[in-house]
């Protein structure tokens, strides 16, 4: 049944408290959550989304330095507000790392302040970044290209870098033609994303033509829509010069060996800005280079396992050769290769749970052991994060028993591993479905809830739980829930495959905090009180 509480029935009630003095107690539980917290109020918090792609031109240049009406003043500057940048905007310009600097909107006819371009952020449409060096340095995949818009190419010599964005305005500079990834080789597990869009599987080309970021978002929550992608690249089918930054890189050569063209592999020597070493000299065993080092016409037509015999052994998987470089194939069943800051070489080292996947509330693991207060012993859960993106949700009851003259109903979830604790937090919900925990709830590494009938209050009053009365020895309880609780990674936390271990108990150590009440007192069972 339940309880309506009125002005009148709050006086009935004070004043049956003065013919009972051992009442119902003022206050049913203590959540009294600890840790980091977050501020926000959902679970599964979603990205601000920047409607539509704002169209051709009208943000004018807000500026007034100068003749371009472009405001330079802090371009390319590190912010962390709009507030800090005299441009009036700062921006996420990272891909795989943040890197929040001073930026501004590209405008159809002006040329970005010296040192930047027109690259393509997903929240904001395109905007003048810095130019940071970030053409033709060396890479395996998308991720290793450190600003938006980039892409990580295979050149017709087999030898990879990262090329910048000219989707915009196909401006690339001298030495440098702009291109379609695609056509001219994007390395494997690139996708065929839009311009700036972050790699793989990101949208395709926008609808119209170029447009700016413009300064009202539209009502689309689909966001800003990039051109079609392209990319700067050396002219003529050429390499990257071997400069400093491309010190090691390895190419594709060619020598005559009598009759046979040998291909094999050259070395960038960055002080001296030449390739030099190539080893094409007479028919050699296959290697995983993109050169047909036996001579016979085609390049790396040796086994898999011929091919990147000097790679390693990985561990539950095979290297791959892949556009004349040696990758991890697939992890064997129940393994990944986690975090991605281990070399290839050490393969699929990370255990997948067997309660994968479990990344929603609605497919919550089951802990099939209840947290009583009638037993001294704790629960335990124990899981990884196996993925960047991997969260662990699970639920579990709580039983709170009949003690006869008192409660001793303390809910506590604390991290027991990994010790110290610099990368894992959760969320908690207490009730019977899923739902939205309260703010303090979230981004926790503790957590108390507690019933007590021993405590008393500054005017004298029974905090926590008592008898009903009198004629009753039953408690206004029992408070026992059902809870719901993710794990996640702190955000910064450097990624680990490590265990964490959550202890749960029902008998909590801790000591209640009183200072909490609530009013009124609500019977969790649904009876009235």
């Amino acid at each position: 049944m339940r309880s309506f509480i009125t002005p009148t029935r709050l006086l009935v009630g004070a004043l049956i408290g003065l013919v009972y003095p051992v009442a119902c107690a003022t206050d049913p539980g203590i959540e009294t959550p600890s840790g980091s917290g977050a501020t926000g109020g959902t679970m599964d918090a979603s990205a601000d989304s920047a409607g539509g792609s704002g169209g051709n031109g009208g943000n004018g240049g807000d500026g007034g330095n100068g003749g371009s009406g472009w405001p330079s003043t802090g371009f390319g500057s590190p912010c962390d507000t709009d507030a800090d940048c005299g441009t009036g905007q700062c921006s996420d310009i990272g891909k795989s790392k943040p890197n929040k600097v001073c930026t501004g909107p590209c405008i159809d006819g002006q040329a970005c302040p010296d040192g930047g371009y027109c690259a393509f952020s997903e929240t904001k449409g395109y905007i003048c970044i810095p130019d940071n060096g970030n053409q033709c340095l060396p890479c395996t995949d998308d991720s290793e290209c450190p600003n938006i818009g980039d892409r990580c190419l295979i050149s017709p010599n087999v030898d990879r870098f990262c090329g910048r964005d000219c989707s915009y305005d196909g401006a690339c500079g001298t030495g440098y033609s702009c291109t379609d990834p695609e056509a001219y080789g994007a390395a494997p597990g690139g996708g065929a994303g839009g311009a700036g869009a972050g790699g793989a599987g990101a949208g395709g080309a926008g609808a119209g033509g170029a447009g700016t970021a413009g300064s009202d978002a539209g009502a689309s929550d689909a966001g800003p829509s990039p051109n079609a992608a392209m990319v700067c690249v050396p002219s003529g089918n050429e390499s990257c010069a071997c400069d400093t930054k491309r010190d090691g890189v390895a190419r594709r050569c060619t020598a005559q060996s009598g009759g046979l063209v040998c291909e094999g592999t050259e070395t960038c020597n960055g002080a001296s800005g030449a390739w030099e070493g190539c080893t094409a000299s007479s028919p050699q065993p296959e290697v995983c280079d993109g050169a047909d080092n036996d001579c016979n016409g085609t390049p790396d037509d040796a086994t898999d396992a011929e091919l990147c015999a000097g790679a390693g052994d990985p561990a539950h998987t095979e290297f791959v050769c892949n556009s004349g470089q040696c990758d991890l194939g697939p992890c064997d069943p129940g393994w990944t290769a986690y975090p991605p800051s281990l070399p290839k070489s050490a393969g699929c080292t990370c255990a997948v749970e067997a309660t994968e996947p479990n990344d929603t509330c609605g497919a919550a693991t089951v802990v099939m052991t209840a947290v009583s207060d009638g037993s001294l012993s704790a629960v335990t859960i124990e899981g990884r994060l196996t993925s960047d993106t991997d969260v662990d949700w699970y639920t579990f009851d709580t039983v709170d028993t009949d003690e006869g003259t008192t409660n001793s109903y303390h809910i506590q979830v604390d991290f027991s591993a990994p010790s110290p604790n610099n990368e894992f937090q959760f969320d908690i919900v207490r009730g019977d479905s899923c739902g939205t925990p309260a703010a303090n709830h979230t981004g926790l590494t503790s957590y108390t809830w507690c019933v007590d009938g021993t405590g008393t209050g500054p005017l004298g009053e029974t905090i926590g739980e008592e008898t009903c009365g009198p004629q009753d020895a039953r408690h206004c309880g029992p408070h026992g829930k059902k809870y719901f609780l993710k794990v996640s990674r702190k955000t910064g936390a450097s990624p680990t495959c490590d265990k964490y271990t959550l202890v749960v108990t029902a008998k909590g150590s801790f000591n209640c905090d009183f200072a909490q009440k609530c009013s009124p007192q609500q019977d969790e069972t649904g009876k009235s009180m």
